[in-house]
């Protein structure tokens, strides 16, 4: 009397550091859910498969859990790169993907929920704020995927109707660790505000190169979208000074924060922060209980139906 559901996240490669916590938010809401009984009269059963870092093997992994292990349930991927490729099997055997990470927008399907931040819940009040708080001219620094690309984009366009600057823009491959280029280019440019999607373990090369440059939070601040408390603890000192902007930080004082901190401690050790994609990873899998005893069906398109409407007291608010 199992359910299976399915949780694809990078376990190896540029994106696991941010990834693998997302796993064990899952997983402790899997556990979470079990330990009141489960669901429907049945035990939930999480199957774990590694993306890699790479949307091809997203896809392979989806493709052999829909297959294989039965998952019509699925909740998993960073980078939108991956959740592309994800989202076009999902939808082939009507099954539903749960996505945590905030992401570009500019795309729906009835097979996947969004519960991440979209631009407009993060990216614009953030230059809003910047663009009063911190200056006016803007250097935009990112991982050359989907993303950062439409991120930028809109943060062009948004800069500019608010009548600031865009000063240059550097797009580096996803993994990559050499900021060399764009650390000469921001020092040549002068102080600014430097606007970044960088994702993964680049980050801590990013922001390290920075420092070792002296190019200094007072002068160039960084106003990062992809750095929450995970990356943070990898960076270490390099980091201090500058900001970042998300829908949830750990420091959120509610009650329904201070028991997910408490169960994620209880569990992970305090020397492992929570982040906004590690909550949102968690609260989903809880939404989607709810859905389920709503629609008192596990099928995917049950659930879809049944979703809207459904609260619950989460440490996002």
């Amino acid at each position: 009397h199992r359910h299976r559901v399915g949780i694809l996240h990078s376990l190896v490669g540029t994106m696991a550091a941010s990834e693998r916590p997302l796993v064990d938010a899952a997983l402790l809401a899997v556990e979470e859910v079990n330990a009141k009984g489960g669901l429907l009269g049945r035990t939930l059963e999480a199957v774990v498969a590694d993306g890699r870092s790479e949307p091809a093997t997203f896809g392979r992994e989806a493709r052999r859990l829909a297959r294989d292990e039965g998952v019509r349930t699925f909740f998993g991927c960073w980078t939108s790169s991956s959740r592309k490729v994800v989202r076009h099997e999902v939808e082939a055997v009507g099954a539903l993907l749960w996505y945590p990470v905030q992401y570009e927008g500019l795309e729906e399907s009835e097979n996947v929920f969004y519960t991440g931040g979209t631009i407009n819940q993060q990216v614009e009040p953030a230059l809003d704020w910047a663009l009063t708080e911190l200056g006016r001219t803007f250097f935009l620094v990112g991982s050359d995927y989907v993303y950062p690309r439409t991120a930028n984009r809109l943060a062009k366009a948004l800069v500019r109707t608010h009548g600031g600057s865009v000063a240059g823009e550097a797009l580096v491959p996803l993994g990559s660790a050499d900021f060399e280029d764009v650390v000469r280019r921001l020092r040549d440019v002068g102080p600014l505000v430097v606007f970044s999607t960088v994702n993964g373990d680049s980050n801590v090369a990013f922001y390290r190169q920075l420092a070792a440059a002296g190019l200094s939070p007072s002068s160039w601040p960084v106003l990062a979208m992809s750095v929450a408390e995970t990356e943070l603890g990898a960076i270490g000192e390099a980091a201090h000074g500058h900001l970042a902007c998300w829908g949830y930080f750990q420091s959120v004082r509610s009650e329904a924060n201070r028991r997910f901190l408490a169960s994620w401690r209880a569990r992970f050790g305090s020397e492992t922060p929570a982040s906004d994609p590690i909550a949102t990873a968690h609260t989903q899998v809880h939404l989607w209980a709810e859905a389920v005893k709503k629609a008192r069906s596990f099928e995917p398109d049950e659930v879809a139906k049944a979703a809207p409407g459904c609260r619950l007291a989460s440490p996002l608010g």
